[in-house]
């Protein structure tokens, strides 16, 4: 998918008073050197931010090959069209929302993918001599068993429900910045924390009781 498919936020009116400064933001030191044409303001900026990006997209993705592309993805968009970003907010939650829109467009995209593997798997069932697709090697994925349950079960969810629950309880993003990066109302992500983490504690206790042979 090429850079141009990841959504940038839109140019908006810097906030009167200062800018980033005003927003107390971190970065804002490194973006106004980047503006200026500074190419290691923007390599720092990448630096600061590469790690809790991947974090977010393999959260999403569930993928460490998929998560370090989309990353790559997302700051190369952030490269092409970080001229948009006009300071409303903190430079980290603009580069969330371009991470948060990669990781989105491309599970669209591994959506089709596996609907037509599985489609494949129907075909193969129903007596045709068709193989069947390989796993994904990332389905073997070293790790903790706790940690392991929790990301699968990270991966049943909605992409909506995923997104608000991986930005607070694992980014720890406030509401305020949630909303700002998915452009939805506070209490939207409000209800939509709450509705994950609902989800996540039902599935994890029903993999607990499977394992256990528990009947649910």
């Amino acid at each position: 998918m090429s850079c141009e498919a990841v959504e940038v936020a839109g140019a908006v009116p810097m906030p009167a008073g200062g800018g980033l400064e005003g927003l107390g933001d971190p970065d804002a030191e490194l973006v106004a050197r980047w503006r200026e044409g500074d190419s290691s303001a923007f390599e720092k900026l990448v630096h600061r931010h590469e790690r809790r990006v991947f974090s977010l997209v393999f959260r999403m993705l569930g993928s460490r090959e998929e998560a370090e592309d989309v990353a790559q993805e997302a700051f190369l968009a952030l490269h092409r069209h970080g001229h948009r970003f006009r300071g409303e907010a903190r430079f980290s939650t603009f580069v969330y929302r371009v991470a948060a829109n990669a990781a989105l467009n491309r599970r669209r995209t591994l959506g089709r993918r596996r609907a037509r593997e599985e489609a494949l798997v129907r075909r193969q069932d129903a007596g045709d001599d068709l193989p069947v697709a390989p796993r994904d090697p990332e389905d073997a994925a070293s790790g903790g068993e706790v940690q392991v349950r929790v990301q699968a079960a990270l991966q049943e969810l909605p992409p909506d429900l995923r997104m608000a629950i991986v930005l607070y309880d694992i980014e720890g993003q406030s509401y305020a910045d949630i909303a700002h990066a998915l452009r939805i109302p506070e209490g939207t992500v409000k209800s939509r924390i709450h509705r994950a983490r609902t989800a996540l504690r039902d599935r994890l206790r029903a993999v607990a009781r499977a394992a256990e042979g528990v009947e649910p």
